[in-house]
């Protein structure tokens, strides 16, 4: 793929596209209890913000609390998703879709154990 860019070079719309596709893998990840892949790329205080914000409001439903979390955590996911080795088109579509993504690193951690 050509012009893949970072989440920061994407312009406002897309990169609130690509935000969004992210947090909702995040949640999902998240109530799964399975971030530690993302951990592992992550300096811990990045993801404690957004992680007490789901822990306060996990009686929401999942649009809910998607909202509200891209309300008040956007910029925290920003951060996160500077510190993954993922590019994104310039319409803030993943270059590699965050399943494939986190079963590529699954694989690559048991191969490493």
């Amino acid at each position: 793929m050509s012009n893949l860019v970072s989440i920061t070079q994407l312009d406002s719309d897309n990169q609130a596209k690509a935000v969004r596709s992210f947090a909702q893998f995040y949640i999902r990840l998240y109530k799964a209890e399975s971030l530690e892949i993302i951990s592992s790329f992550v300096p811990a205080g990045y993801l404690s913000d957004i992680n007490a914000f789901i822990a306060r409001n996990r009686y929401l439903t999942h649009a809910n609390l998607l909202d509200l979390s891209l309300a008040t955590s956007s910029n925290d996911y920003i951060q996160v998703m500077e510190h993954l080795d993922q590019k994104y088109n310039l319409t803030g579509t993943p270059e590699i879709p965050w399943d494939t993504w986190f079963i590529s690193h699954h694989k690559q951690l048991v191969s490493e154990s």
